[in-house]
């Protein structure tokens, strides 16, 4: 059995872990040494949820698997950092993808200028902001329910189009959210974003790569999935002993958790749960069971020619109305039109003929485990698509996802679901108030699920690790003496 005595361990090497060893090691004043912290890995590979791929694509394109825009860019701090250190060149690296969108049906291109659909949606969008916020404690329904509310109270002012159109559109929130709308809380559905969004056309593992060159002297060591987090460690004098299923033994004085949300969830006894000891305060454990995780996805199709009008960003085609049990698991092909589709156009991104479609759970979840079956799916709705009289053509590559068969990351992250109160878990685990009672055995928590702003975004996640390096660095510091 192998042991390791250090000052921090970190357990997860994706951007908010190492994005705290960075600042431990860079910051100026940092007491720490690269032998002074240890970055353990359940995975093969390092970064977590970003995956830029290289290998897959028959077109020579870069493809990010996981995260791909960078949200709220007026605040941004991972592109801020970017820019100001001269290692991503945004004129030539990103593209906004914003243009007005083109909405499809099943029966083809829908006149939302001429119907006056996009003012509709803005109300309808306005409507739910309002009703939650002049009463703060209303009671919360799901998306889908809180639509239905709003076209009876306003039936009188819409037209059936309207209606039928905006209503529809509004499941567009499955594909940030990755959950289907008859389960996304009414209440969170409505998200305040700081700036546009910004499409990374590089890929997002340029941050990994560069913040592995900081942190190049730190033992990183893959394949350790911990199993046990003891805080009360007696076999030496380090309070806090981690153990991976090999049976390596980390001692440290402090420790930063970065796992998934969606791991820390599960019971200690499934395979991939972690075991605490003592148990993990009550205050959290409750507050893990207020919010739940999503699963957004992706498929891509690539072609031998363009068929679609290559001069738009992106597509939306709508489901058909009237879906029931849109949250049931999948076990058999669904019928396309079930499920939006959210797609952003390559063609005018890299010039190249490609499509990348976001997919939400259930059906993120059979298309992955079922890859074969992604074609079938969509290929009656991208036919829609159909530009000039050009003729759809089969697809000479299908590229899926995989998150929700990864069991280190079981999905994409967090979702609010009906009824959740993500602010509970994100105070407990950013440890802002202390009143978990794990910040006085100097064990903290970052990631994209403990923080308000950027929560499921690189930037959240990124600025996390920020966060809980300063706590440690303040820490860590000697205390006058009295």
């Amino acid at each position: 059995m192998s042991k390791i005595t250090t000052k921090v361990a970190i357990i997860g090497a994706g951007v908010s872990g190492l994005k705290a060893a960075e600042v431990l090691l860079n910051e100026p004043h940092s007491p720490f040494q690269p032998d002074d912290i240890v970055i353990v890995e359940a995975q093969d590979r390092i970064g977590g949820r970003i995956k830029t791929d290289t290998t897959k694509s028959k077109l020579g394109i870069s493809y990010d698997l996981g995260a791909a825009w960078f949200h709220d860019t007026l605040t941004n701090q991972v592109l801020k950092d970017a820019v100001a250190n001269n290692y991503f060149d945004v004129k030539n690296d990103t593209y906004y993808d914003d243009k007005d969108i083109q909405i499809y049906d099943r029966n083809g291109l829908i006149d939302v200028s001429g119907l006056k659909i996009n003012r509709v949606v803005e109300d309808l969008e306005k409507y739910i902001e309002l009703h939650y916020h002049e009463e703060l404690d209303t009671e919360d329904i799901s998306l889908q329910d809180i639509v239905k509310q709003f076209v009876q109270q306003y039936e009188f002012m819409l037209t059936p189009e309207q209606i039928d159109y905006s209503t529809r559109i509004m499941r567009y929130l499955e594909l940030w959210y990755g959950i289907s709308w008859d389960k996304i809380s009414g209440k969170y559905s409505i998200m305040d974003h700081q700036g546009r969004n910004l499409l990374n056309k590089r890929g997002y593992y340029f941050i990994i790569e560069n913040l592995l060159k900081l942190v190049k002297d730190i033992r990183i060591l893959t394949k350790q999935p911990i199993v046990k987090i003891d805080r009360n460690n007696k076999e030496t004098s380090k309070p806090i002993c981690i153990e991976s299923s090999t049976g390596l033994k980390i001692y440290s004085d402090y420790l930063l958790v970065t796992v998934p949300q969606s791991i820390l969830q599960l019971p200690a006894a499934h395979p991939y749960g972690l075991t605490w000891n003592p148990p993990l305060p009550k205050s959290i454990q409750d507050a893990l069971s207020t919010i739940h995780f999503g699963a957004l996805g992706k498929v891509i199709f690539e072609f031998d020619d363009v068929w679609w009008d290559e001069s738009q960003d992106r597509f939306e085609i709508l489901a058909d109305d009237n879906q029931v049990n849109l949250s049931a698991t999948i076990t058999s092909p669904p019928k396309p039109f079930t499920y939006p589709a959210y797609i952003i156009n390559f063609a005018s991104v890299h010039n190249k003929p490609s499509l990348v479609i976001l997919t939400q759970s259930p059906l993120t979840d059979y298309l992955e485990k079922n890859p074969e079956q992604a074609w079938n799916y969509y290929k009656p709705m991208l036919a829609t698509l159909a530009h000039k009289g050009k003729i759809p053509t089969e697809p000479i590559n299908v590229i899926t996802t995989d998150w929700t068969q990864n069991p280190y990351i079981r999905g994409a992250y967090a979702a609010v679901e009906t009824g959740d109160d993500p602010s509970e878990l994100i105070i407990q685990l950013s440890g802002e108030f202390d009143g978990c009672g794990l910040s006085s055995s100097h064990i903290r928590f970052a990631g994209e699920h403990t923080i308000m702003d950027g929560a499921g975004c690189v930037h959240g996640a990124y600025n996390s690790g920020i966060r809980e390096a300063k706590w440690i660095l303040q820490d860590v510091k000697p205390r006058p003496r009295l």
